[in-house]
């Protein structure tokens, strides 16, 4: 999920450079990784690298509805990035 941040910001910021106006695109600094522990369980981390002086994080126990929410967030990218729904 820091990849799709750090695309945004680096897209706001070539397309507003090519414009010749608009602010920089800037990138929050703040992602989520989902991880794979088997047994159908998935955690989450979610992570804020630059609000404050030190990064800091959540951790998220791994569960069957982590599962849910990282199937759920990967169909809605595919669709939104490639017109796939499945």
């Amino acid at each position: 999920m820091f990849a799709e941040g750090a695309a945004r910001a680096l897209t706001t910021s070539l397309i507003a450079r090519l414009r010749g106006d608009g602010p920089p695109g800037v990138h929050a600094g703040t992602g989520s990784c989902y991880i794979e522990f088997g047994a159908d369980r998935i955690g989450r981390v979610d992570i804020d690298f630059l609000s404050g002086p030190a990064p800091t994080g959540i951790y998220r126990a791994p569960s069957v509805a982590l599962r849910a929410e990282k199937q759920h967030f990967g169909a809605s990218r595919r669709a939104r990035w490639f017109g796939r729904t499945s």
